[in-house]
């Protein structure tokens, strides 16, 4: 087996010969993605897709939160120009999308924005009792990403998924599984992130042991090639409307003032 990468935003652990643990490795910004953060999880995740003895990758986040969305930050300030996040994340979602081995989400803590909308490309998302999921877009005047348009109505129905999508709400790990997108809340609610990690690990390493062409075959025949397709296609039609409200003046204000009131709380501006 090739070493894996050496990445400055996550690191690649293993669970067992057939199963690797990605971590997202910035807990002092609550694992928040920045631009690098795009980049690694992609080349992280077609190093996997390389090595035949991995069947499962699991993603978790070091830290008290699993991904609180993305950092806030404009051009002026020396963050990514909203072209550079929109391609970015395009072509990440273009290997997320669809991956042919088993994708296994822990999430605690805090699945917010992107670290909430990129579950759906997960075949099984188990949920710390403490954690907590929100989309807070329609509040900082933004538009749906990461597919979600298509892909919360999908799982969840309609209206479970404009809880998240419309009204922003601060969702509890219960309720997302009533929903359809967390797999099963794993545990108990004083369990710490290890002993959370570890129950999952070892769904993991069971599931490594199967036949490798096998998953992949499950996998094909679930993600079919019409959805994949509409999925896609929701993701560029948000792509187009991302560009119009990130640019809009009223929304930079607000994304301004919501910086600001992060950065004196000495939390960070992230979503």
């Amino acid at each position: 087996m090739a070493p894996p990468p050496a990445l400055s935003t996550i690191t690649i652990d293993h669970l067992s010969p057939r199963a690797v643990l990605f971590s997202y490795n910035q807990p002092k910004i609550s694992n928040a993605f920045t631009l690098q953060q795009y980049y690694d999880l992609r080349e992280a995740l077609i190093w996997a897709l390389a090595e035949p003895e991995v069947n499962v990758v699991v993603q978790c986040g070091k830290g008290k939160h699993y991904c609180a969305g993305k950092v806030l930050q404009s051009p002026d300030e020396g963050g990514p120009t909203i072209e550079q996040e929109i391609e970015a994340g395009g072509k990440l979602g273009e290997v997320l999308r669809g991956y042919p081995k088993v994708l296994i989400a822990a999430v605690h803590g805090a699945a917010i924005g992107w670290g909430c909308t990129q579950l759906s490309n997960f075949d099984l998302v188990y949920a710390h009792p403490q954690s907590f999921f929100q989309t807070p877009f329609m509040s900082l005047g933004f538009s749906p990403e990461g597919q979600s348009s298509y892909t919360f109505p999908k799982t969840m129905g309609k209206q479970h998924a404009n809880r998240l999508l419309l009204g922003a709400e601060k969702v509890s790990a219960r309720d997302m599984y009533v929903s359809g997108l967390v797999t099963q809340v794993l545990g108990e609610a004083e369990d710490s992130r290890e002993v959370f990690l570890g129950r999952v690990g070892e769904v993991a390493k069971r599931i490594g042991t199967f036949n490798g062409e096998s998953l992949r075959m499950c996998k094909a025949l679930v993600n079919r090639p019409t959805l994949l397709a509409e999925q896609r296609e929701a993701g560029v039609k948000e792509g187009k409307d991302l560009m119009i409200r990130l640019n809009a003046p009223e929304t930079k204000a607000m994304v301004a003032a919501f910086a600001a009131k992060k950065k004196s709380m000495g939390s960070g501006s992230k979503l």
